[in-house]
């Protein structure tokens, strides 16, 4: 039976415990709120040591970059003395990185007139232009390759021809013996003369194909150096290629220059892929791809877009002078950052 008394215990009862749970709950409470407090000021300090790190991190970066900026001209100084250097990119390449090559060859004492850029044209995708540079070529019923490669012989096999002739002149002159003196204690005096810098971009075919809008030339502002007759190639392809197959055009280049044994350097400038890109293009994968199947004498620099790649396709050139080739970068397949330093 359900008394007065049963109802008053209940709400005693119930009070009660609503009475311990407040009092529980603000003990536990307070408890819990000070120990996220202490974890939360844990997390910040940490954070504020992790973003001082990179911040520290940044400025050894700025400052490391500086440093090889500032030494590249003296890595590269003196580096090609007596050389033309002829500078070819392919269509879309940016052009920034490869001014500065221009500059830094330059730099080792390097003439070079400016940028020669191919034109979408030169992929030979129409048939007029196919049979323009067939005729420009004197070639027929050849593939693009073939036909491109036949061109580049047309205009390298010359400038070959001249850089083997001679590297300079020498003159030879009597002195005067004076009276009294024994003729055989005299020598004549030879004088070394450097002979005129090779004139590649006066080619008769490369004129033509200027006209044909097969080629532009670019030029570049600054101080040229003195140049001479040695002749260093250097071809440039890249990720941002606007050819069908990026590295195409520059392999049938490097293969015509390799047959005449002219020193070439293959390089790539490497542009990273946005994210939402499958299966993007890694570093040096054009190069590979290029040089495939080739019988080929060449350096390859697979970090154009690099001051270190810039700096290493001067060394490269050099060393090929000297009979000497390699592959350099960063990634798999390469000798090294730079060429070896053999010393003086």
């Amino acid at each position: 039976m359900v008394t007065f008394r049963f109802y008053l215990v209940s709400i005693v009862a119930f009070f009660l415990a609503l009475a311990v749970g407040v009092v529980l709950g603000s003990v536990l409470d307070g408890g819990i709120s000070d120990s996220l407090k202490d974890r939360l000021a844990r997390v910040e300090a940490n954070l504020n040591d992790t973003v001082a790190s990179i911040d520290d991190k940044n400025t050894e970066i700025k400052d490391l970059q500086q440093y090889v900026d500032a030494s590249a001209p003296f890595a590269v100084e003196g580096q090609l003395p007596e050389t033309t250097a002829v500078v070819v990119i392919e269509p879309g390449i940016e052009l920034g990185p490869v001014q500065d090559l221009v500059l830094r060859l330059r730099q080792s004492g390097a003439s070079v007139a400016g940028i020669l850029a191919l034109e979408p044209s030169w992929s030979l995708k129409d048939r007029a232009d196919r049979e323009q540079l067939a005729q420009i070529a004197e070639s027929a019923d050849v593939s693009v390759a073939q036909l491109q490669g036949a061109v580049w012989s047309l205009i390298l096999r010359p400038a070959e021809a001249e850089s083997a002739s001679a590297s300079s002149t020498t003159t030879t002159t009597n002195t005067t013996i004076p009276a009294g003196q024994d003729p055989s204690s005299t020598v004549p005096v030879t004088t070394s003369v450097p002979a005129p810098a090779l004139d590649i971009l006066n080619n008769a075919v490369l004129k033509q194909l200027q006209e044909a809008g097969f080629v532009k030339l670019l030029n570049v502002d600054g101080a040229d150096g003195a140049g001479g007759q040695r002749l260093s190639l250097f071809v440039v392809t890249g990720t941002n290629s606007s050819l069908g197959k990026p590295g195409s055009a520059a392999g049938e280049l490097v293969e015509a220059a390799s047959a005449l044994k002219i020193p070439t350097v293959l390089a790539e400038l490497f542009v990273p892929a946005p994210p939402e890109q499958e299966n993007p293009a890694q570093r040096g994968e054009i190069l590979r791809s290029a040089v495939a199947g080739r019988e080929l004498t060449i350096s390859t620099v697979n970090d154009l877009d690099l001051v270190a790649g810039r700096v290493a396709a001067v060394l490269a050139a050099g060393d090929l002078q000297k009979g000497t080739s390699g592959n350099f970068g960063y990634g798999p397949g390469v000798d090294g950052v730079l060429p070896q330093w053999l010393g003086p």
